[in-house]
């Protein structure tokens, strides 16, 4: 499947107000937002001040000044849209940041909603850009929008960074048609950014790691299963560390049970903690509900600007019509947190007529000042820095994974262990980067080949023009640019740097998610020179003839840029006569129907599908006279924790023949490096026999990926579904073998050979 790229992007045009004061110097003063009460320009046309972007409006919405129902004043804004779908309204402007810098702010104003169509919802949104093009605080309001038809205040409060060069703010309009009223929108100074406290490393002891385990399973059997408004307007990443520093210390099962009950209280108003020995209170149904409410989850995804594959919503019915695969709202479920606590936890809710799930619980409303989050947010604001937040962040990616990964049933292993193994890693890591390491070995026990985890601290690496490949434990070179043919092809690599090859690849390893051999050998190859940019390699190796050499190499080419193979044709080259080959990783869809006429009259075509492909699947759908088949996707449809009474999504598709119909011979190249997309092709080729697959099994990772951002600025990403092949058994740790076995060999890359083209190029020409 494709890879998901999800992000925000928004255009920017900065806009300055410049005032004096009389009787001062002039000063230029903070620049603000223009036109906030929406009292400047014309009726009828664009608030003066404020944009929107281009593709907000090739979706059909628009945005005027209009003198009915203003909040204050004269004139309020209207954005809207009367019919479409996709896309969303955003009636926007920036700020220059710079004033701003190391302050807490706030953007509030008045937000009202008239709905059409659809499920519209209205939000303010705050965005800070840092230098270097990196994001700073957003807020976009995702789990407290608008909804309703009366004037609603709303609010974001955040820090600004000390290296912030823009704010970017706006009112939305998404998931429907309608129109949002917007009155009032003013940016505030609430005072300094307050100095988080930095929590140094610190082993957990026996009694704070088992404290620690049971909030993580309490934590994110909240977030996701309770369906209350509270828990779903939480902003867990703050709560996460929050809430390690709240629970760590508990003395005993009581003293935990009752500090759980304390923090968890404002956002599950209906749960209950209990100590040994101790019953729960029977549940009532509240008065005035009428309906209930349960957590569906297609993957899980937090809500965002951007549609996803995944997403996580709640669902509402009638209490009187309450379908059969639905859990009783008066019977909540018993989870064991450990310690013997227990969580006895409604998974369905009863709400209001107006969706207010119930029971309701106070929610304070004070906007924070400038000293009062200085403690609970440390951890948040500091990032992998502070020891909460690092113990949080292995809560939050755990659980995450614990109640949506997928493919637990293919790679049976016991998850449980890992949590603890996460905490008391994380407790001690000595800083940020050391903290990526913990992560990485956390998601590496998947198994998974998508299981990645990067971060704002990634330091940033390079490799020599020279390029691996590990044969039976074994490295050698594969392929050499000019800065490093001192190194002869095919030469075994012994150390570099002073660490054998052994002891780097055994250090390495742990830290690599995969889920077959061939593709952890594909990826230990690649990793095995990363450096820091700009500096140097040692490499000490021995040539296919014996001879023992040492070479010093610049780390000069970014990760993905090292050279494939020293002998690799052309990417569409004729090799004989009317015997083709076509490299799917470097040929793009163009390329391929240019060549086409060629590849019909041809006696036999090489596709090589040892990369990502560029290309789309027609060249696949060329091959056949009848409809293709493609493996089945499977997205878990969650609304039981740990994985109970999983529904998939499963889609199946079949692609069309196309003509003109190529009837050669073909062959397939395939190798521990076709992943994903790569998989697809496979999939549709072994299924439907189109032909030889040619070289070593693939990666066996396949499907969209499910990514999810972490406190800290760390972000992890896994397989969010499970892809089968036709016959019902799963790509997963066995991806697709070939046909024709055929690896390389030391003497073949000593001559510079490519031996499993050599292979192709027999097949089809037989």
């Amino acid at each position: 499947m494709e890879f998901e790229l999800l992000g925000r992007i928004f255009l920017i045009f900065p806009v300055f107000l410049n005032t004096q004061t009389a009787f001062e110097k002039p000063v230029k003063p903070p620049p603000t937002i223009q036109n906030g009460d929406f009292e400047e320009g014309k009726l009828g046309e664009m608030p003066a001040g404020w944009t929107m972007p281009k593709g907000s409006l090739e979706a059909g919405f628009h945005s005027e000044l209009c003198e009915t129902g203003a909040f204050s004043g004269k004139r309020c804004a209207i954005l809207y849209r009367e019919e479409g779908t996709g896309a969303l309204g955003n009636l926007r402007q920036t700020i220059d940041a710079t004033p701003y810098r190391g302050k807490r702010i706030r953007l509030k104003g008045q937000l009202r909603l008239e709905r059409k169509d659809g499920s519209p919802k209205t939000q303010i949104w705050l965005r800070v850009n840092r230098s270097g093009n990196q994001t700073g605080f957003y807020d976009d309001m995702g789990n407290r929008p608008v909804l309703g038809n009366a004037w609603t205040s709303v609010e974001i409060v955040g820090d600004v960074a000390s290296d912030a060069e823009i704010l970017n703010l706006g009112v939305l309009l998404k998931d429907g048609n309608g129109k949002a009223w917007a009155d009032d929108l003013k940016l505030e100074v609430l005072g300094p950014s307050p100095k988080p406290r930095i929590e140094s490393a610190r082993a957990l002891t026996d009694t704070g790691q088992k404290n620690v385990v049971a909030f993580a399973k309490a934590l994110n059997y909240i977030r996701y299963f309770h369906p209350s408004d509270e828990a779903a307007k939480a902003d867990w990443e703050r709560l996460a560390p929050e809430g390690i520093r709240s629970i760590e210390g508990a003395a005993g099962p009581k003293d935990l049970a009752k500090r759980l009950q304390t923090f968890f209280a404002p956002y599950a108003p209906s749960a209950s903690f209990l100590a040994p020995g101790q019953r729960p209170q029977p549940i009532e149904a509240p008065e005035g509900a009428t309906l209930i409410v349960r957590w569906f989850h297609k993957g899980v995804s937090k809500p965002s600007l951007v549609e996803s594959v995944y997403f996580s919503k709640r669902k509402y019915e009638s209490i009187s019509a309450r379908p059969k695969d639905w859990a009783d709202p008066l019977m909540p479920a018993s989870l064991d947190l450990g310690l013997g606590v227990k969580l006895s936890l409604p998974l369905v809710c009863f709400a209001g007529p107006d969706k207010t799930s119930l029971p309701r619980v106070p929610i304070r409303n004070e906007p924070p000042t400038a000293g009062s989050l200085s403690e609970p947010t440390a951890g948040y604001t500091i990032g992998g820095e502070d020891r909460s937040t690092r113990l949080g962040d292995v809560a939050l990616a755990w659980g995450t994974l614990q109640h949506f990964y997928p493919c637990f049933d293919v790679e049976k292993f016991d998850w449980n262990k890992e949590l603890p193994k996460g905490l008391l890693a994380a407790a001690i890591d000595k800083d940020a980067v050391a903290f990526l390491g913990t992560l990485r070995r956390l998601m590496a026990a998947l198994k998974d080949g998508h299981a990645l985890v990067s971060g704002d601290m990634d330091p940033n690496l390079a490799i020599p023009d020279l390029s691996l490949v590990l044969l039976d434990h074994r490295l050698f070179v594969k392929a050499a640019g000019k800065s490093a043919e001192a190194v002869p092809l095919g030469s075994e690599i012994l150390a570099v740097d002073g660490e054998t090859t052994a002891n780097r690849l055994a250090r390495l390893h742990p830290e690599i998610s995969a889920a077959t051999q061939i593709w952890m050998n594909h990826l230990l190859a690649w990793r095995f020179l990363l450096g820091p940019q700009k500096t140097s390699a040692i490499v000490q190796f021995r040539t296919i003839q014996g001879v023992l050499g040492t070479a010093e190499l610049s780390r000069i080419k970014e990760p993905w840029e090292f050279p494939k193979a020293t002998s690799l044709p052309k990417k569409v080259t004729e090799l004989r006569p009317a015997i083709w080959y076509i490299d799917l990783g470097r040929a793009t869809e163009d390329d391929f129907k240019k060549i086409l006429p060629a590849l019909v009259e041809a006696k036999g075509v090489i596709f090589d599908l040892r990369g990502y492909p560029k290309t789309g699947m027609s060249c696949l759908q060329h091959l056949s006279e009848h409809p293709l088949e493609l493996a089945s996707t499977n997205i878990p449809l969650v609304t039981l924790p740990d994985r109970q009474g999983w529904d998939w999504l499963t889609g199946k598709w079949k692609l069309q023949p196309l003509l003109p119909r190529i009837k050669g011979k073909i062959a397939f190249l395939t190798g521990g490096g076709a992943i994903s997309q790569a998989e697809t092709f496979l999939g549709i080729i072994e299924a439907n026999k189109l032909g030889e697959i040619v070289g070593e099994p693939s990666a066996g990772t396949n499907g969209n990926v499910n990514p999810m951002e972490l406190p800290g600025g760390y972000q992890i990403s896994w397989t969010g579904m499970k892809v089968l092949k036709l016959d019902g058994s799963p790509v997963h740790g066995v991806g697709f073998l070939p046909t024709v076995p055929m690896k390389p060999t030391p003497q073949g890359l000593s001559e510079g050979r490519d031996e499993v083209l050599e292979k192709g190029l027999e097949v089809v020409s037989q």
